[in-house]
């Protein structure tokens, strides 16, 4: 099953919830061949996190927040 951009999107915040990190919107979501790359905080350099979404397991990693 191939995840949407809907999906991935909800995937990456339960991941950050998991992780107790805040979700700040507003975020940008780059599809690549693989994966999802959701970034929360985007208007804003520093204090983002960064989680990726593996598009056909769902799979998410999470890192960050960057440094500000």
């Amino acid at each position: 099953m191939r995840i949407d951009r809907e999906r991935a999107v909800e995937i990456a915040r339960v991941a950050a919830a998991r992780e107790g990190h805040e979700w700040w919107e507003p975020i940008r979501v780059n599809r690549g061949w693989f994966r999802f790359t959701v970034w929360t905080n985007a208007d804003h350099i520093g204090g983002n996190l960064i989680i990726t979404v593996d598009r056909r397991t769902g799979h998410a990693r999470v890192v960050g927040p960057t440094p500000k």
